[in-house]
């Protein structure tokens, strides 16, 4: 029988249209890929997220296999970045996440993922999500508390409950599949989840064509969505290795020169197509009717959140809405000492469902939790 294997494979990664860097790093080793998409301002995310890279092109991969080289590799990470920003308090609170996918001989492809980068596997035409997001939307979700479509606008989406480099230890999600002829993985930064869904993305993952063009599809499938966010895609498909070429090995520390290849017209520079300016016109509609009808409610109404770089608890004046563009309805009225990692999962689900208060009412909230009053 003919082995399976890597017969193709491909990454990208680009800015967007509203960060003035990309934080977002990945890795092309042979057998391993990986995406890690940093975080914690100015520079100190992109310095996490290389400082991840670098510890997974690192493995020994002849002396650790499947489970045990990424799970090192994450240790490793983890500890540097923790231990450098403990060092240089300009990068306090860096950090990044990560989704890696290591196949080994037989085509059994190993994960590990920490935080809301994800991994999707396109088997026979069916798209399946084989990550979870560690954050707090996806913890609403599982508690009932949240649908899928209310996760993808509500306000605390980048919000995540596991990093690499914030803590001394961090926990690591493993997993395999047995790989079949044809799968394609994707491994993606949220970048392009948070700007396609997985209908589309799912429809490009099928298309007939190398793995290079699908991936400079999928990143401009999220910059005509918005690019609101630095967005990095690596796709590999398994087929029988019978003559076939293998993907290529390589490091890409940050975002590729160049990315995009220019327009069909030309023109080396990216504009929003029909169905965005469409929306950014029903979006000031929508701001004209809010601004005079819901003034007197947006200053009354308060509700309890997490900031995303800080993880600290606060207390936001408005309503939990983001309107396209990224136009908020809230702001921030007061900072907590209380960080979301020291909440128990029980007072997490009670503080963060997001509903209304008076601004007495979320002061006492808080009051009670920082007295550890039951």
């Amino acid at each position: 029988m003919t082995p399976l294997g890597i017969v193709d494979s491909a990454g990208q990664s680009q800015t967007g249209h509203v960060r003035s860097h990309n934080e977002d790093s990945y890795l092309m080793r042979g057998p391993l890929f990986l995406v890690a998409d940093g975080m914690g301002g100015a520079a100190a995310g992109e310095i996490a997220s290389t400082m991840c890279t670098e510890a997974f092109a690192e493995i020994n991969l002849i002396r650790l296999r499947g489970a045990d080289a990424l799970r090192s590799a994450v240790s490793s990470a983890n500890t540097s970045i923790y231990d450098r920003a403990q060092a240089n308090p300009e990068l306090a609170g860096m950090g990044t996440t990560v989704i890696a996918a290591l196949v080994d001989e037989e085509a059994v492809v190993t994960f590990a993922h920490v935080g809301d980068s994800r991994a999707y596997l396109l088997r026979d035409g069916v798209l399946r999500r084989l990550s979870e997001d560690h954050s707090v939307v996806a913890e609403l979700v599982a508690s009932g508390h949240l649908t899928e479509e209310e996760a993808v606008s509500h306000p605390q989406r980048s919000v995540i409950t596991r990093v690499l480099g914030a803590e001394p230890n961090v926990q690591v999600d493993t997993f395999t599949i047995d790989g079949a002829d044809g799968d394609v993985v994707l491994l993606c930064s949220d970048g392009l989840t948070g700007m396609v869904g997985d209908e589309r993305i799912a429809e490009l993952l099928a298309a007939d064509a190398p793995a290079e063009t699908i991936t400079r599809n999928l990143v401009r499938a999220a910059l005509e969505g918005g690019g609101e966010d630095n967005v990095t895609a690596i796709v590999f498909r398994l087929g029988e290795l019978d003559d076939q070429p293998t993907g290529s090995m390589r490091l890409i520390l940050t975002t590729d020169p160049d990315l995009l290849p220019p327009d069909d017209d030309g023109s080396d520079s990216w504009r929003p197509g029909r169905k965005t300016l469409f929306a950014a016109i029903g979006t000031v509609a929508v701001v004209a009717v809010l601004a005079v009808g819901a003034a007197i409610g947006l200053r009354q109404s308060h509700f309890i959140g997490a900031n995303e770089s800080t993880g600290r608890v606060e207390i936001y004046q408005g309503v939990p809405w983001e309107l396209f563009g990224g136009i908020k309805l809230y702001h921030v009225v007061r900072v907590t000492s209380i960080t979301y990692a020291s909440l128990d999962p029980q007072t997490r689900k009670d503080l963060f469902d997001h509903r209304l208060r008076s601004e007495s009412d979320a002061e006492a909230e808080i009051k009670r939790i920082e007295e550890g009053s039951p």
